[in-house]
């Protein structure tokens, strides 16, 4: 289907998404679709129909076909810290396990549909009706060269276990900031995978939900995130082995050694263990969290102290 307005440049988008900031979605929705709760298309159908005059449409292609841009409404929260959080993952396009696995990263589907995207942001919030939820942000997104690099990597990792006849056992888990979520009315929701009699899950390519945090925190309250990685490094190595290489000289050694070779004290404090591993990163200074691959991928460190304990040979159990 073709819209109902031509736009000549993204930025015209742009001037559009962005006069309906501070609006509610509810002054859009001129088909009442809003009155519907079996609507699950509801906010982002609203917005196209009533904000773009453009007819809803399931196309293959980008949104915006001639500027190659794709629309995204998503919501976001409020936490008890004052800061925006996403509601829930970015969905973007279903993957198809037949056909998929057979192009580059650059060719995919994937690429051509959702390298620029158009989110607009609605604050989500329990107490009000669906039709009063405000519009707070929109805004172009275009990846960042560093987190396209990790994108690329979560891609080919998905991409990998469909080849491997393994579409089945896709979990989100295995990637850091897009994933395969499942997506379908049902469990029954199911397709056919190209190198497997298994069927496997309907799913589609999604931004976590803590990807689309860090990035509305960006955006909105224009939190920096810090990053642990460079792009060249992430064009040759994944994360994992990027990890691995920087710990691997401290590995055998003491604490009281890794602490004079990254020339901090050693205290009793409990912050001295976030403290050490922060400094063995090369981001002295910089909660582990708070950083751009840790944040935006959930990911969670956690250090724990073993003591080495030693048995005398006549009374260890397992030795009599």
């Amino acid at each position: 289907m073709s819209t109902d307005k031509v736009y000549n440049s993204i930025e015209e988008v742009l001037d559009i998404a962005e006069s309906a900031e501070g609006k509610t979605v509810g002054e859009f929705d001129i088909n009442n679709r809003l009155d519907s709760r079996g609507n699950k298309g509801g906010i982002g159908q609203v917005l196209e129909e009533g904000l773009f005059k453009m007819a809803v449409n399931s196309r293959a292609e980008a949104d915006f076909v001639d500027l190659g841009l794709e629309l995204k409404v998503t919501a976001i929260k409020e936490n008890k810290k004052n800061d925006f959080s996403a509601k829930e993952r970015l969905v973007l396009n279903i993957i198809n396990y037949e056909e998929d696995y057979k192009d580059s990263f650059e060719e995919s589907s994937f690429w051509q549909k959702n390298k620029k995207l158009l989110i607009i942001f609605y604050l989500y919030k329990d107490e009000i009706d669906k039709k009063d939820f405000p519009i707070i942000k929109s805004v172009l997104h275009n990846f960042d060269p560093v987190d396209l690099e990790i994108i690329k990597q979560d891609w080919q990792t998905i991409i990998d276990k469909i080849k491997a006849g393994e579409a089945h056992n896709i979990s989100e888990g295995d990637t850091m900031y897009l994933a395969a979520c499942t997506k379908g009315a049902n469990a029954k929701s199911i397709r056919k995978q190209p190198f497997s009699n298994i069927p496997a899950k309907q799913r589609a390519f999604s931004l976590k939900s803590s990807y689309m945090s860090a990035f509305a925190r960006r955006v909105i309250d224009r939190q920096l995130i810090p990053s642990l990685f460079n792009v060249d490094e992430l064009k040759s190595k994944t994360t994992l082995q990027l990890l691995q290489e920087r710990f691997a000289p401290y590995i055998g050694k003491r604490v009281s050694e890794i602490a004079k070779l990254v020339d901090i004290p050693v205290t009793k404090n409990k912050a001295f263990n976030a403290n050490l591993i922060s400094a063995v990163l090369g981001v002295k200074g910089t909660k582990l969290e708070s950083l751009r691959e840790f944040s935006k991928a959930n990911i969670k460190f956690k250090t724990i102290r073993l003591e080495l304990l030693e048995f005398q040979r006549n009374t260890c159990p397992l030795n009599k």
